[in-house]
């Protein structure tokens, strides 16, 4: 025992306090990685894979959609699709958001894990998962990045296997490094986020390389032929898929044009709060790379630069930023909070306990994790779709009144909307993007969207001068829904139009039908106005999942479930016109 002051010296932690301080961390990273439940596009997901499921084929072109249903359709997210779809019918929507929350807890337990092989201590570990957990948080939803992730972990465990005697002997287990070309495969069947996964993977062996040449000049060339051999095997597995050489094709189209208009591929200054955990990443990693006293791994600091500045111009890339930080930094960020002990004695050191002192701490550290513990349950317990953010009122309007058709609807509820109302209403245009949508269909929906607003704007060549209308004609659509509080101009411009009239309205979401076909009193679809609903007062409370108005349960995305719902409403709505009952 050393004594460095009158009243404290350097004590063991107890266990008890040890892991205590493992559970509070745990929690803290838990509900991190569970506070962000429900994403837009996650309707459409499942339904995608629901539809291959239940068709027994792969849908080749857009489905759902009126405005250019043989348009060829390049999903690169088919393997998710499936896996949400058959979690869905298994586990349910609760079921899948805690699959969401465990996997990021293991991801973050395999980084500690790798830092205690590095003689990192475990509490010293979990703490620098926190930064690693916020990074994550913003991004770690139930939607095709979270294979991807999962996937760059798994790629990061592989070379973590594959080089371990690399600092001693430069060898390397070869056999671990083959196992990232299947993990390549199934991520490019999962989410284009396979682009990054492929350059880190060739960055790693490239630099690893560079490296063993310096080191072993002619010897190395085995190895270094092996490497290249690994390479071309990386690069060609991206052409294992449905679509063969035109999903990478796509891949590199797609990413060649700026996308504006999606937040996620704004700059990280535009990021909002996600700059924070960046800053907090970055700092710590230069700090732990300029004052480490472990053997610094220069490939890993190139590799972990290289991904940082994809983050500062891409937000969406923070997270793979966040995982490379949490395996191959914890041990330099120890050795940084050694040299802050030297520079400060008294941070590693503490008063010996006394019996009350350990009773108060043991009752701090119960009430702090029985408020995170209840903070997490109440994530789980409320979760669903909020009525406050999508239109949940809206679709129990539309089904309560009959009303269906071709939808032009705002960007962010369009895959809700798909199938909340399949197979009876279709859509324009949704969150698929350019999969299976031509640039001027983008184009003319983001013009009613955005208006003049240029600002966060890319628009095509072909796609003309911006035109609010155009998108209110193409393939005849007769039913519009926007977001009263994200789409100001839309709203304006709908209010504004002799074409087209209110049908329902709160302080979220309005709907507007065809004047034509809803406000002709000898139309079918005509609804009379004491049937309309316009207010505005902002709907409350969580609707159960999936938020869908005439079906529920884990069959709720099934087309045979569907079709059903759709026709005992269609059945209503005609014995309605029949009897002369006005709607």
């Amino acid at each position: 025992m050393t004594q460095t002051s009158a009243n404290s010296t350097v004590l063991p932690v107890p266990r008890w306090l040890h892991n205590g301080i493992l559970l509070l961390l745990t929690l803290v990273a838990a509900n991190l990685l569970a506070w962000r439940s429900i994403e837009p596009d996650l309707w459409g997901h499942i339904q995608y894979g629901e539809d291959w499921i239940h068709g027994g084929t792969m849908p080749t072109t857009a489905s759902h959609t009126y405005s250019t249903p043989n348009q060829p359709w390049v999903n690169h997210e088919n393997l998710f699709e499936l896996a949400v779809a058959f979690g869905q019918r298994t586990i349910g929507g609760y079921g899948l958001m805690i699959f969401k929350c465990l996997s990021g807890l293991w991801l973050l337990w395999m980084m500690v894990r790798n830092a205690s092989r590095l003689a990192v201590p475990a509490i010293a570990a979990a703490v620098a998962m926190i930064p690693v957990a916020a990074g994550l948080a913003e991004f770690w939803l139930m939607r095709p990045q979270l294979f991807s992730f999962l996937f760059f972990g798994l790629m990061l465990l592989a070379f973590d296997r594959a080089f371990r005697a690399w600092a001693i002997s430069k060898t390397v287990q070869t056999k671990w490094l083959w196992l990232c070309i299947p993990i390549l495969i199934a991520w490019t069947n999962a989410h284009g986020g396979f682009a990054a996964g492929l350059c880190v993977f060739i960055a790693v062996l490239g630099l690893r390389g560079i490296e063993l040449s310096w080191h072993q000049r002619r010897e190395a060339t085995g190895i270094i032929l092996h490497f290249a051999v690994l390479g071309v095997a990386a690069i060609l597995s991206v052409l294992i898929n449905p679509y063969g050489w035109e999903l990478p094709y796509w891949m590199i189209v797609s990413l060649s044009q700026p996308r504006p208009e999606v937040s996620e591929w704004a700059n990280i200054l535009d990021g909002g709060g996600v700059l924070f955990p960046f800053l907090a990443l970055s700092i710590l990693s230069i700090a732990g790379v300029c004052l480490t006293r472990f053997k610094r791994d220069w490939v890993q600091i190139v590799v972990l630069a290289l991904i940082a500045v994809q983050a500062i111009g891409h937000l969406r890339h923070l997270a793979f930023f966040a995982i490379a930080f949490g395996f191959w930094m914890p041990q330099h960020v120890w050795s940084l909070w050694h040299r802050l002990v030297e520079w400060r004695p008294t941070l590693g050191v503490h008063q010996e306990f006394t019996g009350r002192a350990a009773k108060l701490i043991g009752m701090e550290l119960f009430a702090v994790a029985a408020a995170l513990v209840a903070l997490l349950g109440y994530t789980f317990v409320t979760f669903g779709v909020d009525r406050s953010k999508y239109p949940v009122a809206a679709f129990e309007f539309m089904d309560r009144e009959h009303i269906n058709g071709r939808l032009v609807v705002t960007f962010d509820w369009a895959q809700y909307a798909l199938a909340a109302l399949a197979p009876s209403t279709t859509v324009g245009f949704d969150g698929r993007y350019d999969t299976c949508y031509p640039q001027t269909v983008v184009d003319m929906n983001f013009d009613l969207l955005f208006g003049s607003d240029m600002s966060r704007r890319h628009r095509g060549a072909d796609s003309g001068p911006v035109d609010s209308n155009r998108v209110l004609e193409f393939g005849n659509p007769n039913l519009v829904l926007m977001d009263c509080i994200a789409d100001p101009a839309a709203v304006q411009h709908l209010d504004q139009h002799g074409d087209w009239i209110p049908l329902y309205r709160d302080a979220r979401s309005a709907l507007w039908g065809r004047r034509s076909v809803f406000d002709d009193p000898i139309s079918a679809d005509y609804v009379a106005p004491e049937h309309r609903k316009i207010s505005d007062l902002m709907p409350e409370g969580i609707a159960a999942w999936p938020g869908f108005a005439n079906r529920s349960g884990r069959d709720a995305f099934s087309p045979d479930v569907a079709a059903r719902a759709s026709q005992a409403g269609k059945q209503i709505k005609y014995t309605a016109t029949e009897f002369g009952v006005s709607r």
